[in-house]
């Protein structure tokens, strides 16, 4: 049996292949141009305002809301940036926190920093007020507690009862939309998103083992 000869190696057109490869890297330099245009338009968009996000994103016409008192005045929480809500709240004061920062609170093994809304809100701190309730405002996890002077409640709104809030600047832009009963709807995305709710773990974690050493330690007699 004969074997069958090989076809002989056609010679390698190397200006063939160049051409080919200069055409695949023009075509690919002409996409990214274009992904990058788009990108630009994108961001040379104007940002869609709070209420336009509040209004656009519900479907069912209505939206959920978390109600607290400040001052003896109504805000809320879209239901989205709360993860629950908790009575008698024990918070372990913080040393050298700024004033809104009331201390930490336990949740569950996980400290977590406490704030009073009023003074960033320019509100009077209510005589003899009690704040006993608190809101854990968070989506993927729960980042920090908001004060309240009564028990928050949970409701759900048409969105033709709600309207957009005017224009403010600094802590004023919290307020993204206003109810027909006067209720302030805050902006929960910058809430979560702003620095003055940030406070270093170092801290947190030293203050919890002050108190701790405080409860633990026996008073030390003369």
């Amino acid at each position: 049996m004969t074997t069958p000869s090989r076809p002989a190696a056609r010679p390698v057109d190397w200006i063939a292949v160049r051409r080919r490869m200069a055409a695949a890297i023009e075509q690919t330099e002409a996409l990214l141009e274009a992904a990058q245009r788009d990108t630009d338009a994108h961001d040379e968009q104007p940002p869609r305002s709070a209420w336009d996000a509040f209004a656009g994103e519900s479907e069912e016409q209505s939206v959920g809301l978390v109600t607290f008192m400040l001052s003896d005045r109504r805000f809320a929480l879209e239901i989205r940036y709360v993860c629950e809500v908790v009575s008698k709240a024990r918070v372990s004061p913080l040393p050298g926190m700024p004033s809104h920062a009331c201390g930490v609170y336990d949740l569950r093994g996980q400290l977590l920093p406490v704030f009073d809304l009023c003074g960033l809100l320019d509100l009077p701190q209510g005589a003899g007020a009690a704040s006993d309730w608190a809101i854990v405002c968070g989506q993927a996890q729960p980042e920090f507690l908001i004060l309240s002077e009564t028990a928050p409640e949970i409701l759900a709104l048409p969105l033709e009862e709600i309207g957009a809030a005017e224009p403010g600047q600094g802590d004023k832009a919290w307020h993204c939309a206003t109810t027909e009963t006067g209720t302030v709807v805050l902006d929960g995305h910058l809430l979560l998103n702003d620095p003055q709710f940030f406070l270093d773990d170092e801290q947190i974690i030293a203050s919890d083992e002050m108190e701790r050493t405080d409860i633990h330690e026996s008073p030390i007699s003369e």
